[in-house]
C-alpha cells in the first residue's frame, strides 16, 4: 500500500470520527440547552479538542484555527469564566454546523471561500463573546454590519 492510499484511508476514518463527535458536541450543547451541566461542557469541549488535534493531523488549518475559537469559549464555560446563556448554546450550535461545513468543504472553490467568510463571522462572535459583550448585541451589531455592507 502507497503513502497515499494510506493517508487517504486514515483522513476517511477521521472523517468518519469526526461526524460522531460533531454528533456528541451537538447533544452535549442541546443538553447544556436544558440544563447548565459540568459534564455536558467537559464532554461538548472534549469533542471540539478531538476534532482541533486531528484535523491538525491533516492539514485543515481551517478546521483548527475556527475549532480552536470554538475550544476557547467551551473552556471559559467549563471555568465559570462565561455563564451558560440560551444565546451562547446558539451560537456554539451554529460553529457546530460550521464546523462540518469547513469538513465538508473543498479548497480554491467559490464556496470554500464564503465559508471562510462565514467563519471570520463567528470568530468575531465567538471571542466578543468571551469578553463579555451581550450575545444579543452582537447579533445586532451583525445584522447592521450586513446591512451597511
Amino acid at each position: 500500500m502507497r503513502d497515499q492510499d494510506i493517508l487517504a484511508a486514515a483522513r476517511e476514518t477521521f472523517l468518519v470520527e469526526a461526524a460522531d463527535l460533531l454528533s456528541e458536541l451537538e447533544s452535549s450543547l442541546l443538553s447544556l440547552a436544558e440544563e447548565p451541566d459540568p459534564d455536558a461542557v467537559n464532554a461538548a469541549f472534549r469533542a471540539a479538542h478531538t476534532i482541533k488535534g486531528s484535523a491538525g493531523l491533516f492539514g485543515l488549518d481551517a478546521v483548527v484555527s475556527f475549532t480552536h475559537d470554538v475550544e476557547a469559549m467551551l473552556e471559559q464555560l467549563r471555568s465559570g469564566q462565561s455563564p451558560v446563556t440560551d444565546a451562547t448554546v446558539t451560537l456554539l450550535l451554529e460553529c457546530r454546523d460550521q464546523i462540518e461545513r469547513l469538513l465538508a468543504s473543498q479548497p480554491d472553490t467559490e464556496q470554500h471561500q464564503e465559508t471562510l467568510s462565514e467563519s471570520e463571522r463567528l470568530q468575531r462572535l465567538l471571542r466578543r463573546a468571551r469578553q463579555g459583550t451581550d450575545l444579543t448585541d452582537l447579533e445586532a451589531e451583525e445584522a447592521m454590519t450586513v446591512i451597511m455592507t
